[in-house]
């Protein structure tokens, strides 16, 4: 069932998503301005057809005179031989005051009935005598010397108009098409090329996957690179936890040696049984040590978004050590402002502060404080004694992680190689000095989540 989910989320690449997105939106830009182009071209050719028969109705008035006796007479040709072939589509018909015609032999006995629309120019479609489709314009016209108005009429076969706007069409949707496949192939080689970065990143996970490099070691760009960074983090972080688990491993391996040879020679004579509990204490030490320490840093690391009051943490830990040293009667001084944070896990500041102070409480003659100050990339933490101290040197020995337990110094135990393991887990870094105090400084420097 996983395996299917799995193959139904590849399935949805992302190239053919893009591809058709872009496909898609392309066909339909096209089209709308291929139904535009085609539309404004007819009404570009319509309107030049009627202007070329209104300039022949002109040449129709110019060459129309007026008889003596009142009638009408068209004196010269218009110039088009289609007007003297029958049902050819192109008619002129003049019609007098008394209903007398005149029409071109076009024609033929056929008629065009006139529309009385007054002096203006007026256009209108109709049906000819053939069953062809015409454009008429006609106006009405008073001559001198004629009894009444005139009636002058011009029709065009609109088939014309039609054969050329369906050419257009044709060539445009050819043209688009043309440009829509070029188009098209232009942003499957977009796609491809855009997504290139991120097939290399798989290539380089796959190698990573196989154990052929650690990191992904490859140049992106500015887009890509931040998720290589992340992932690259990732890596790193989970190789520092793998190398933290054979560390902790190897150092309790080295540990219980020893007491297993000891108890492996107990068992083969008279057992001492006190050295075998002697024995047995020691591992039971061991293994509650790296327990500890593997327990304390499995949920740590620094987390985006959470803010931690360190005052209010502080002020905790410090109440509760101060009943816990009573008898010392030792005062915690707690020097922070309200708003400083901690930009990580409640549980990783918990452990840091709890060990160092209890340390600080341990070691103190009377007097420990707690200061906490952020320094816009980083939180910096410091914990003072006014004991006797310890140089440098013997505190980085103690805390330093791995060492063997057998070797570490005396009284120091468990908290501070877990403070240590803490800081390095969320990306920080521990120094000791001497104290203002007189005793012992520990300042703790941690990077803000992001920073």
């Amino acid at each position: 069932m996983m395996g299917a989910g799995h193959a139904g989320r590849r399935a949805a690449s992302l190239s053919l998503r893009l591809v058709a997105a872009a496909v898609v939106w392309l066909v339909l830009m096209l089209a709308i301005g291929g139904v535009v182009l085609a539309l404004a071209f007819r009404s570009t050719v319509e309107q030049e057809f009627s202007h070329r028969l209104d300039a022949i109705l002109r040449a129709m008035i110019a060459a129309t005179e007026i008889a003596p006796d009142g009638t009408v007479a068209v004196v010269r040709p218009l110039g088009d031989p289609r007007f003297d072939q029958v049902f050819s589509g192109w008619y002129w018909e003049v019609t007098e005051p008394g209903a007398r015609q005149i029409r071109s032999r076009s024609l033929w006995d056929s008629t065009i009935a006139p529309v009385d629309g007054g002096s203006g120019l007026h256009t209108r479609r109709i049906t000819g005598p053939n069953g062809e489709p015409l454009l008429v314009v006609e106006r009405d016209l008073v001559f001198p010397g004629a009894r009444g108005s005139v009636h002058l009429l011009v029709a065009g076969d609109l088939r014309e108009v039609s054969d050329g706007v369906r050419r257009f069409d044709l060539l445009l949707v050819s043209a688009l098409g043309l440009m829509g496949l070029g188009m098209a192939i232009a942003v499957v080689i977009q796609v491809k090329y855009g997504l290139r970065p991120l097939r290399t990143m798989a290539a380089d996970l796959q190698a990573v996957r196989e154990g052929v490099r650690g990191r992904l070691a490859g140049r992106y760009p500015r887009e890509v690179a931040p998720l290589a960074e992340a992932m690259n983090g990732v890596l790193d972080k989970d190789a520092e936890l793998i190398e933290r688990a054979r560390t902790h491993v190897g150092n309790l391996a080295h540990g219980l040696k020893t007491s297993l040879s000891v108890i492996a020679v107990e068992s083969e004579g008279a057992a001492d049984k006190s050295v075998l509990a002697e024995q047995v204490r020691t591992m039971r030490r061991l293994i509650e040590h790296h327990l500890g320490r593997a327990s304390a840093v499995a949920g740590a690391g620094r987390v985006l978004g959470a803010r931690v009051p360190v005052r209010l943490v502080a002020e905790s830990i410090s109440g509760a050590l101060a009943k816990i040293f009573a008898n010392k009667k030792v005062a915690i001084d707690v020097d922070m402002a309200a708003e400083v944070a901690f930009r990580g896990h409640r549980e990783d500041l918990e452990e840091i502060l709890g060990n160092l102070l209890e340390n600080a409480c341990k070691w103190a003659n009377g007097r420990v404080r707690v200061s906490a100050r952020d320094e816009g990339s980083s939180l910096l933490l410091s914990v003072e004694d006014d004991g006797s101290g310890m140089s440098p040197a013997l505190a980085g020995e103690a805390a330093r992680r791995g060492k063997r337990l057998d070797e570490k110094m005396p009284g120091w135990g468990l908290g501070l190689s877990i403070v240590s393991d803490l800081v390095q887990v969320n990306g920080g870094e521990m120094t000791f000095s001497q104290s203002g105090l007189g005793g012992l400084s520990v300042i703790v420097r941690l990077p803000h989540a992001g920073a």
